[in-house]
């Protein structure tokens, strides 16, 4: 019986892993402003005339400019990490953890109402179908700065019901501290998170996964050397920090005990990768179709993805597996960094597009054209 619930409960993480890696990078798929047009083009040269209400529907709330990790940013990203982590570690050991937990606790609280008010839009937005969506109340907020649109704030009807059990759904963690409750929160964060945090280029990923290689084998197993045999600075703070930054699973279901963890940031970081994969996917078949089609109208072949998802399961599972035989807790990142990079690099090799690869710049072609209009502009 206990290596039944061993072995349900890695696969209860397994599972826990995958859906926010999925759902985060199907719901990162953008169509390129660039796409848009040249659909609305050819539609109103089919048609011989504008479409308006189709043109609304193409201008929705995902129009809005994306911010993208750059390389700059993932380089400074595992020095910014390791400055969290010691100092959540220094806090942890000398100062009050009850006190700690509830004002850490308090604050990501506040952020999860956010993460789980958008998550259960989408759910809701899902659920009703995209025509019936489209067609309840919506306000738009535009931000300006000396005459510049700078932000732009956009919510349907359907937040009015969201917004409070995003609410309810915080306090109850925070109140309970209940593993599912937690694991909820957990999962909202991280699909949030692979959806909105965009990657520039393959260049830019595979610096940040080597980086978070170097920092997450250093945290676990280096960090002993400077802090004393047996100190483990990651899994401390993991343990130490009774917040929704992981996802947890109980050996013993009923007595909800002995639990197994993984790290958001073991779901995340990969995950910002593989939906980058999915856009390349994407970005490859808009170049191949005669007429763009928005992400979500039609199937297209996923070679990349599909790749980047398996090395994935293949490495979340060996960090499992390593973890269960030496009954040591794993840098998992020592083996999902190198998986990840590899798969789309060798899959790219196979088909002869290693410089598509390497030269692909998310959104690239939209900057483009945004740059080609601005200079006929002046």
């Amino acid at each position: 019986m206990a290596s039944l619930g061993l072995y349900r409960a890695y696969g209860a993480l397994l599972v826990g892993a995958l859906v926010p890696i999925v759902a985060g990078s199907r719901s990162s798929l953008v169509m390129p402003k660039s796409a848009k047009r040249r659909l609305r083009e050819i539609k109103r040269a089919q048609e011989g005339k504008e479409d308006t209400a189709k043109a609304e529907e193409d201008s929705d709330d995902e129009d809005d400019d994306i911010e993208r990790m750059t390389r700059e940013d993932a380089y400074f990203f595992p020095v910014l990490g390791s400055a969290v982590l010691l100092t959540l570690f220094l806090c942890f050991k000398y100062l009050n953890r009850v006190w700690l937990n509830r004002i850490l606790g308090g604050y990501l609280a506040t952020m999860a109402v956010g993460g789980l008010a958008r998550t259960t839009a989408k759910l809701l937005r899902a659920g009703m179908g995209e025509r019936r969506y489209r067609h309840l109340t919506q306000w738009k907020f535009r931000l300006t700065r000396n005459g510049e649109e700078y932000t732009k704030l956009s919510f349907r009807s359907v937040h009015l019901y969201a917004v409070p059990i995003a609410v309810g759904i915080s306090l109850a963690q925070v109140l309970t501290s209940h593993w599912i409750l937690s694991n909820v929160v957990a999962l909202a964060f991280a699909y949030n998170a692979i959806s909105l945090l965009y990657l520039d280029s393959f260049a830019t990923g595979s610096i940040l996964l080597g980086g978070l290689f170097f920092y997450d084998v250093w945290w676990v197993f280096g960090s002993k050397a400077v802090f004393g045999a047996g100190a483990n600075v990651m899994v401390d703070v993991a343990k130490s920090f009774e917040a929704p930054i992981k996802i947890v699973f109980p050996k013993n279901l009923a007595t909800a005990s002995d639990f197994t963890l993984l790290g958001l940031g073991d779901i995340v970081l990969p995950g910002v990768f593989l939906a980058l994969a999915l856009r390349f996917d994407y970005h490859l078949a808009l170049e191949r179709a005669a007429v763009p089609f928005k992400p979500h109208a039609q199937r297209f072949p996923k070679p990349y993805f599909c790749s980047c998802f398996v090395a994935y399961v293949l490495g979340l599972a060996t960090t499992i597996l390593v973890m269960h035989t030496f009954r040591a807790a794993q840098p998992a990142l020592l083996y999902l960094s190198p998986a990840c990079v590899v798969s789309v690099a060798l899959r790219a090799a196979l088909r002869g597009e290693s410089a598509q690869l390497w030269g692909y710049v998310d959104g690239g072609e939209d900057d483009a054209r945004a740059d080609d209009e601005r200079k006929q502009d002046k």
